[in-house]
């Protein structure tokens, strides 16, 4: 009997995908305007703008909102945005997500969720004093919040909290830590969710830094029509009381934490698919990196060629460069560290969902636009270019992602990683097969290779010669030790 059970006993995989479906199923989170899928769909023209998206056998289709929601409460300190028309489940999604995949039950969430107003304080968000301690003990205590000490946390309509404010808060979404009268306090490892209405006169501008600490964001839709009978279905809490008997997690479904610590494993020893050694996930994401970080309008030194210092003269006040048709001049801001390492691990916990034993290059490009849109700032020309990408960011990252694509592939394809890679093995290893190469040989390869590469006259071969000429410069700098 024992074994049987054993047998029967779900994996954190198969608890994961039931709870995505029942959380549907119950009507709690209804949204079937499916927009990511697990094999590239079919498209049908079904006007001269619009087209729909026809799943391949066999395979999965998942709404954006919910489908991030799920993986970022299953990451340790996951942090995710959700934006949208008010009154379309931006909270009741989150609410719900932190419930079934935590464990953590919806009161307990609700009592430590935050409302942005002008008025909170940091008081709100970290800690307090404890004054009765103070006035008859004569020491400080420091009291942490619900919200710092629950391990769901919801900062709902974020964008009506002021600047300040978010400015302190940027610790506490980045690293699970906060400080408050000079003690360090460190939240439960877990998920926080932050959701912004559009803009109106009652909010704050979200800051560049601010919208950086968040690994996630999806634009909520309001749901089709087809979908209002199941969300009836449900019942009219205002009418019929609460949903209690919705929110109950059938015991073969519920995640412990020794679930949740084997799925983090399980997503984190997904490995990545080579191709001649070369790994297809990290080697796209590290071209996204490059491919965005250059600036012409920065300086002519190519190593302050970057946007991070384009602060005055930028891609759109600057006079049209040498690179006219490159991607780097459709964005403004440059991509961050924490981004990058955020790619490959959205793109683990995509293919883990969905029953895959490696990670590929689709899976990475499902999820980038999700990744990407709330930090990637379009300069005029991509605006001029599709004045609808002022809205439609995801659709703006999926056009820049092409553009990105084809030079990845021109390279791939192109014969200059070949010197690259010889001119790079000759610097490290002072040979190519049994030939041996002295100094000056070296250098010579060296600079052969430079030119060679520079005459691609593209901005990822200055990318690749900076690179070899940094690895020489660096081999030579220890000989000289």
């Amino acid at each position: 009997m024992i074994k049987m059970a054993e047998e029967n006993k779900l994996s954190g995989r198969e608890k994961v995908q039931r709870l995505y479906d029942l959380i549907g199923n119950r009507g709690l989170y209804v949204n079937t305007n499916y927009d990511i899928f697990s094999s590239a769909p079919e498209k049908v023209n079904i006007s001269p703008i619009y087209s729909v998206s026809l799943l391949p056998k066999n395979s999965r289709a998942f709404s954006s909102s919910l489908l991030f929601a799920t993986l970022t409460s299953l990451l340790n300190h996951g942090t995710m945005l959700i934006t949208g028309a008010p009154g379309i489940g931006k909270t009741t999604g989150a609410e719900v997500a932190g419930h079934f995949y935590t464990g953590v039950p919806l009161p307990q969430i609700l009592e430590a969720e935050l409302i942005g107003n002008p008025q909170l304080k940091t008081e709100d968000v970290t800690a307090t004093l404890d004054t009765v301690a103070m006035v008859h003990e004569g020491r400080k205590k420091v009291i942490p919040t619900k919200f710092l000490q629950c391990p769901v946390k919801i900062g709902d309509e974020i964008n009506r909290t002021p600047s300040d404010l978010l400015s302190s808060a940027m610790k506490l979404v980045d690293t699970g830590k906060a400080v408050y009268q000079g003690e360090l306090l460190e939240s439960p490892p877990g998920v926080l969710f932050a959701t912004a209405n559009y803009s109106d006169e009652g909010t704050f501008q979200l800051t560049p830094p601010f919208l950086d600490r968040f690994d996630v964001a999806v634009m909520v839709t309001s749901p089709p029509p087809w979908d209002l009978k199941k969300i009836r279905q449900r019942g009219d809490e205002k009418m019929n009381g609460h949903l209690e008997k919705l929110l109950q997690i059938p015991e073969e479904l519920t995640l412990n934490e020794d679930d949740r610590e084997r799925i983090r494993k399980e997503i984190s020893s997904i490995s990545e698919n080579y191709i001649e050694d070369i790994g297809e996930v990290s080697s796209f994401a590290d071209f996204i990196y490059s491919s965005l970080r250059f600036s012409e309008a920065a300086s002519d030194n190519l190593v302050r060629a970057t946007k991070g210092n384009a602060w005055q003269l930028t891609q759109d006040n600057a006079l049209s460069g040498h690179f006219t048709n490159s991607p780097f001049n459709y964005t403004l801001n440059e991509l961050s560290i924490r981004t990058v390492q955020a790619m490959v691990r959205y793109a683990k916990a995509f293919a883990w969902i969905n029953g895959k034993g490696k990670v590929e290059l689709e899976d990475l490009k499902c999820v980038l636009p999700y990744l990407l849109w709330h930090k990637i700032q379009p300069t005029s020309r991509a605006l001029t270019e599709h004045p609808k990408y002022a809205n439609d960011r995801i659709g703006f990252v999926e056009d820049l992602i092409g553009k990105i694509e084809t030079e990845y592939t021109e390279l791939a394809q192109g014969n200059i990683l070949p010197t690259y890679a010889v001119a790079l093995q000759a610097v490290r290893d002072s040979k190519l097969g049994n030939k041996e190469f002295d100094y000056e040989q070296v250098r010579n390869i060296v600079r052969n290779a430079l030119v060679k590469i520079g005459n691609a006259d593209k901005p990822y071969a200055l990318t690749l010669a900076s690179h070899i000429a940094s690895e020489y410069n660096h081999k030579i700098m220890h000989e000289n030790k």
